[in-house]
């Protein structure tokens, strides 16, 4: 189990299952190889947690009819040896399908995910990628203006992971 708190945060962060513990170097060299940004914040979750599944997953998304509320399966970190649960490998896979200057950061129970703006006016805020909108709908929902903002929204219910305290 992984803690994350951050100043901008009300409420702890809780995951299990990330990845192997990240350093700035790590960090550092995805940037790299992407030619990319990473959020403070972004940067001190990955730091803190390197993925995983959190206690609270719930999330409202307005806008998509028949489905007001979202579940984050996992958050994606780095060196993972689930392929599938790395930020590289879910950027490469959706890259030609997610706008440009977004990074998916978490997946839903789905093919949906979680993305954040990287670049622009909206760099900072989080958004949800609807992966079964057909061509000409909407694919892409606002969450939060800010990753901490999103992570404090979050909340459990009884479908929840529950983190044992150890």
């Amino acid at each position: 189990m992984r803690f994350f708190k951050s100043s901008m945060m009300v409420q702890l962060m809780r995951t299990t299952e990330g990845g192997p513990v990240l350093s700035e170097d790590d960090l550092d060299s995805f940037e790299q190889r992407y030619g990319l940004r990473l959020p403070r914040t972004l940067r001190a979750f990955l730091l803190a947690t390197n993925g995983g599944r959190p206690e609270r997953d719930l999330f409202k998304l307005h806008g998509l009819q028949g489905n007001p509320l979202g579940r984050i399966h996992l958050f994606f970190g780095l060196n993972d040896p689930v392929e599938s649960c790395n930020l590289d490998w879910n950027l490469e896979v959706f890259r030609e399908r997610i706008p440009p200057g977004l990074l998916p950061i978490a997946t839903t129970e789905g093919a949906d995910k979680i993305c954040l703006s990287l670049t622009g006016a909206e760099a900072g805020s989080v958004f949800y990628w609807d992966a079964h909108a057909q061509e000409g709908e909407t694919r892409l929902y606002p969450l939060a203006e800010s990753l901490g903002a999103f992570i404090s929204a979050l909340r459990s219910d009884a479908l929840s992971p529950v983190v044992l305290k150890a």
